[in-house]
């Protein structure tokens, strides 16, 4: 599945707006603000790279207050990236055990591939 990341700076107090626009589009899968030169991130995926090229200029291009883009279109990883909870996972945070679920992913060698676990790590859900 081609994807790309989307590097954007927006107007002046319009981050949390551009971000729920972006994330209205079906394309862009995840968006977060940051920290750095750029204001946000989005992940963009289509079912073909034809798609991805146009959907940037004609969908995310359009939202009204952006500055700035910078498109990094991904070749690949070496692993699949996985955004849903493992098996042990799934059952920590169904019993509500936090504690034990941050434990986990912090620990998972696998973290570098999990957006589930970067999640729990970062935001603590």
């Amino acid at each position: 599945m081609p994807v790309a990341f989307v590097l954007l700076n927006t107007e002046l107090g319009r981050i949390e707006e551009v971000l729920d626009k972006l994330l209205e589009i079906d394309e862009v899968v995840e968006a977060y603000s940051v920290a750095g030169p750029y204001a946000i991130v989005a992940k963009v995926e289509t079912d073909t790279f034809d798609k991805l090229v146009k959907v940037i200029p004609e969908k995310l291009h359009k939202v009204d207050g952006i500055t700035k883009t910078i498109t990094l279109l991904a070749f690949g990883t070496a692993r699949e990236f996985r955004t849903d909870a493992c098996d042990p996972a799934k059952e920590l945070a169904q019993r509500g055990d936090m504690k034990g679920l941050y434990a986990l992913c912090r620990g998972c060698r696998q973290l570098k591939f999990c957006g589930y676990g970067a999640r729990v790590i970062t935001y603590g859900i």
